[in-house]
């Protein structure tokens, strides 16, 4: 690998390889730092407890896209043994599962856009999307980690500038987003990586629910997984990488089991059902199954596999189909 390349690969690695570990200690009075300065609260409630305990004493309860601060993370008692990560935050503890880690990084403006577009990365808690430029109302929240096409970009009477959303949330140009939300995605970012390597492959271990990729024999990134659940299960067996996209607009079920998600980043599929490895950004909850058949990992995971599975993605195409035999093999066990 080049040095950017190793570089990439050692941030990526290290974040992984730590979320491997954690289930396989008890509970930990030390503190360690966060993954990241804030948390989303992704569901309804979310309670605050005194101790890093299922039944501490109730704090608070924090609601749904509530921000809080994150100073440590801790492991406590395990509501499930899968995962026993909590975080520190004001006032005591609150479980890892549900409290996506996020940061407030608003970016200094638009970049140029040129034909078809440009990729980019929502890079603040959450940011909400219009119909035209500083209209009154929202149309709806995009969030941290999430992956858009912006085709245009446009600046309303105070000056502010806006982009033009596309791949991701819709398939032609749809709303507009405040530029300082979202970080553009040079095609640098998107690289490939060990391009030169032709015997990769990834093994999902259903049981273990981890994720590795392989060069020959060698171990070279792992990340904890969130696989399919009854009746979603992952399918067993062996299959290649069939599809690549850098972001995906994800809707389906009916009742309770509805999904609607937009900007699903960096999704590569491997199975003619659309199962694919993608980022996450609706729950925080790895080590068991939880989706419906996809492979959940991290944002950051999932644009290491988009990077480095065969063939790469060109920048200017939002998705790619690949010819059978070409993929990067991919193994369910």
């Amino acid at each position: 690998m080049s040095d950017i390349k190793r570089r990439d690969f050692l941030k990526l690695s290290s974040v992984a390889v730590i979320g491997l570990a954690l289930p396989h200690y008890h509970v930990l009075e030390q503190v360690s730092p966060p993954p990241t300065s804030l948390g989303r609260i992704t569901t309804w409630r979310q309670a605050v407890r005194a101790e890093p305990k299922v039944k501490g004493a109730l704090v608070v309860n924090k609601q749904y896209d509530d921000i809080i601060p994150l100073t440590g993370l801790v492991l406590g008692e395990a509501p499930w043994p899968s995962n026993p990560i909590w975080y520190q935050t004001e006032g005591g503890y609150i479980h890892s599962a549900f409290v996506q880690p996020v940061e407030n990084q608003p970016s200094g403006g638009p970049a140029p856009i040129t034909p078809p577009g440009i990729w980019l990365q929502v890079s603040v808690p959450i940011a909400e999307t219009r119909l035209k430029p500083n209209a009154p109302w929202v149309s709806r929240k995009i969030y941290y980690g999430t992956v858009y096409r912006a085709v245009a970009v446009a600046q309303d009477e105070a000056g502010q500038w806006w982009y033009r959303l596309q791949d991701g949330i819709a398939y032609s140009p749809g709303p507009y987003v405040l530029a300082t939300s979202l970080r553009y995605l040079a095609p640098a970012a998107l690289t490939p990586i060990s391009s030169e390597q032709t015997n990769k492959q990834i093994v999902i271990d259903l049981a273990k629910q981890e994720l590795t990729c392989f060069e020959g024999d060698t171990p070279i990134f792992s990340a904890r997984t969130a696989t399919g659940y009854a009746p979603h299960y992952t399918p067993r067996g062996e299959y290649e990488v069939l599809r690549k996209s850098h972001t995906s607009y994800m809707i389906g079920g009916v009742g309770s089991d509805h999904y609607d998600l937009p900007g699903v980043s960096f999704p590569s599929y491997f199975t003619p059902s659309a199962i694919a490895v993608h980022g996450t950004y609706w729950h925080n909850d790895y080590g068991r199954p939880r989706s419906h058949g996809c492979v959940n990992v991290l944002n950051d995971a999932a644009q290491f596999v988009f990077r480095w599975t065969t063939p790469a993605v060109p920048y200017d195409q939002a998705q790619i189909a690949v010819k059978r035999g070409e993929g990067t093999k991919v193994i369910v066990v």
